[in-house]
């Protein structure tokens, strides 16, 4: 069985209606695909400008949309969550077109509440879902804390470097915010590390944890802190900036354990789950 997901809302912030005849001329790519758990909303972001459709099909219940135009040159890639929604997927059911997959537990009812697929620009849409959906799968309690609530536009993997153009290891996670948003201590720890990387990190600073762990935060504006400094965690330590080797105004943060490079995404409380295609 099959019904109509939502009236698409085919304009730009700007209130420009989105042309995308042009843009399906030549392949397009799927960029990113974030399930933001905490907000209740599905964004995705491609190479060049996309009309995409959607649709929700029952028996399991699950959310589709489509990418026209679109390839995605690898195997289905998915991540299973629990409770209201079972799993999150990223596939190309057949050539030209990338489908992203929301299935949700078999007994969750969608109600006949409107979705909109509304375009943040003509390369980013978002989908807010159902307001009667419950608390999907909370991780158990983290040690740590996300050091910034923003925009996350990159993950933990191998990409093309946006400014060099070759293949290297992301080390950690990107979160987009305005200049001067304030950053805290993920834990409490000790300051190793604060003060100018000619590595490319700019301003940055590193924290130590009691349990060994290292959190780094590069690219910041200033830093409100110094080396040797005693941290309580949420303590507003630096500021978002766009230092060293960087695009635009974020927080590069990364983790170590036992001296090994580790996703944040896997010790932080579970706010959202990434599926970055372009590091991939």
């Amino acid at each position: 069985m099959m019904r109509q997901l939502w009236t698409l809302v085919a304009t730009t912030w700007a209130g420009a209606m989105v042309v995308c005849h042009s843009a399906l001329a030549k392949v397009n790519r799927l960029e990113t695909f974030v399930f933001n758990i905490t907000e209740n909303r599905i964004e995705f972001s491609t190479q060049t400008d996309i009309q995409p459709t959607g649709k929700i099909i029952e028996s399991p219940t699950r959310l589709v949309i489509d990418l026209p135009g679109t390839a995605f040159h690898r195997s289905t890639i998915k991540r299973t969550i629990g409770n209201a929604v079972q799993e999150v997927r990223v596939g190309q059911p057949e050539a030209g077109i990338t489908r992203l997959v929301v299935e949700f537990a078999p007994d969750f009812r969608m109600g006949n509440e409107p979705l909109f697929l509304r375009a943040v620009s003509p390369k980013h849409w978002a989908v807010d879902l159902p307001s009667n959906l419950a608390a999907i799968n909370q991780r158990g309690k983290s040690n740590f804390m996300w050091p910034l609530i923003g925009e996350l536009t990159a993950g933990f993997g191998w990409r093309i470097h946006p400014i060099t153009g070759d293949r290297r290891l992301h080390k950690g996670i990107d979160i987009a915010a305005p200049i001067g948003t304030p950053i805290f201590a993920a834990a409490d720890g000790i300051v190793t590390e604060c003060g100018w990387d000619e590595g490319g990190y700019g301003n940055k600073l590193v924290i130590r944890h009691p349990d060994g762990t290292e959190t780094l935060y590069a690219h910041n504006n200033r830093l409100l802190v110094s080396q040797g400094q005693s941290v309580r965690q949420g303590q507003p330590i630096a500021e978002v900036g766009s230092t060293g080797r960087s695009t635009g105004p974020h927080l590069h943060f990364e983790m170590l354990k036992a001296q090994q490079l580790i996703d944040p995404i896997d010790l932080l409380p579970l706010r959202y789950i990434l599926f970055d295609v372009a590091a991939s």
